[in-house]
C-alpha cells in the first residue's frame, strides 16, 4: 500500500505479483517456475525498477521482447485533481458530475505513479456483463478518448473484461463496492482485468477472463490473480431473490460459504454475500491454482474515508461518490 504525506493510502500493490517479479524487467518466452505466497494484500513498496540479472547474461536475450509488469489498486486518494468533496482527490468516473478533462488528468496521474505511458489506458466499457473484450492496440484511448469509437458486434451493449498479450496497453477497469480483479500469467505473459459485479460473477466473468487469456497462450496453471478491495460479507445486505438467482447457479455447498445471517448485522434475517470469495471459488473450480489466488481483506464501505463506496454514498452521501480505478500493464523497456 502506498501512502501520502498525510499518511492517506493512495494505492494498492498486489504482493503476489510483487513476489512473482512483478515491477521486474522481464523477457519473454520466460520458463520460470511460480513462486507463490498467499498472505497479505499490499506489497508495502513500489515494485523495484532493477533489471534482473539473469537476463544480463541470457545468450538470446536481445532476440526476446523485454517488458515489466506494472499494476495498481487505486483508493480515493492519490494526488488527483478532483475537487468536491465526494470525490476526494483521485475519482476515475466520467458520470459522476465532475469535468471529463479533470477525470482524465486522473487517469494521466494513477498511470504515471504505477510506471504506465499516458496514453496507454484502455477502460472496459462496464454493463454487467459476463463479456471479456481483447484488446489490441487499435483500441488505445477506447473508455477515455470520447470520440474512441466502441466494439460493435456481441460487445455492442457492453463488455466487462479485457485481455491482451501486448505491451504498452494498460487494462483499466472502475468499481465502487464491485469486485476489481487483475490477472498476470508471468510464463506466457498474458495479463486481463475484469469487473465482477453481482451480474458478472453470478456469469462467472472471472472464469470467462480465464478462458479468454487461454486464447492468447495463457495456461490456467501458469495465472496469478489478485482479488482486489470490494465490498465485504459485513456490508453486503442482499434479498432472497437474490439468494435464490445463486442458489440455483452454484448450488447450496457453495452459498453455505458464500451467504450468512448474523444476529450482529443491521437486519439479522436478511442473508449477506461475500463476493471476493465466490470468485476466489469460481477461480479456483475453473482450473486456477488456490495458492495461485490473492484476495484482499479490506471492505470498501467499511472504510469510506479510503475507498469509493456505492452502498456508503447512498446510504449517507445522497448517492454521490466517484469511482476507483483497478489498472494493469506489460510496459516495454528500453533495453541498451
Amino acid at each position: 500500500m502506498q501512502k501520502n504525506e498525510n499518511g492517506k493510502a493512495t494505492w494498492f500493490s498486489s504482493r503476489l505479483f510483487c513476489e512473482n517479479g512483478a515491477g521486474n524487467i522481464r523477457s519473454y518466452p520466460h520458463p520460470v517456475e511460480n513462486s507463490v505466497d498467499k498472505t497479505a494484500f499490499s506489497c508495502g513498496k513500489t515494485p523495484e525498477k532493477h533489471v534482473d540479472s539473469m537476463w544480463k547474461t541470457s545468450e538470446d536475450a536481445e532476440e526476446r521482447q523485454k517488458y515489466r509488469l506494472c499494476h495498481g489498486f487505486s483508493t480515493r486518494h492519490g494526488g488527483g485533481v478532483s475537487t468536491d468533496p465526494y470525490l476526494s482527490d483521485m475519482n476515475f468516473g466520467f458520470s459522476v458530475g465532475e469535468d471529463r478533462a479533470l477525470t482524465k488528468e486522473n487517469y494521466r496521474r494513477f498511470a504515471a505513479s504505477l510506471g504506465i505511458g499516458e496514453d496507454h489506458p484502455v477502460c472496459a466499457w462496464q454493463t454487467h456483463t459476463n463479456l471479456v473484450y481483447a484488446v489490441t492496440q487499435a483500441d488505445r484511448g477506447m473508455g477515455i478518448d470520447e470520440n474512441h469509437p466502441l466494439p460493435g458486434g456481441i460487445y455492442a451493449d457492453g463488455f466487462d473484461a479485457l485481455v491482451t498479450r501486448e505491451p504498452g496497453l494498460a487494462l483499466t477497469i472502475r468499481t465502487a463496492d464491485c469486485v476489481p480483479i487483475l490477472f498476470w500469467d508471468p510464463v506466457h505473459a498474458v495479463i486481463g482485468a475484469a469487473h465482477a459485479g453481482w451480474k458478472g460473477t453470478l456469469g462467472c466473468i472471472a472464469e470467462n477472463t480465464v478462458s479468454a487469456m487461454e486464447a492468447l497462450g495463457a495456461k490456467r496453471r501458469d495465472i496469478l490473480v489478485s482479488v482486489g478491495n470490494a465490498v465485504g460479507l459485513c456490508c453486503y445486505e442482499i434479498d432472497d431473490a437474490f439468494y435464490e438467482r445463486f442458489l440455483s447457479v452454484f448450488g447450496a455447498d457453495i452459498c453455505e460459504r458464500v451467504f450468512a445471517k448474523s444476529a450482529d448485522y443491521e437486519n439479522p434475517d436478511r442473508f449477506h454475500c461475500d463476493l471476493r470469495l465466490l470468485n476466489q471459488i469460481i477461480l479456483e473450480k475453473a482450473g486456477v491454482p488456490s495458492a495461485h489466488i490473492e484476495v484482499s481483506p479490506f471492505c470498501t464501505c467499511c472504510q469510506p474515508d479510503v475507498f469509493f463506496s456505492h452502498r456508503y454514498a447512498v446510504k449517507h452521501q445522497g448517492g454521490k461518490r466517484g469511482l476507483m480505478a483497478a489498472m494493469i500493464a506489460m510496459e516495454r523497456v528500453q533495453w541498451p
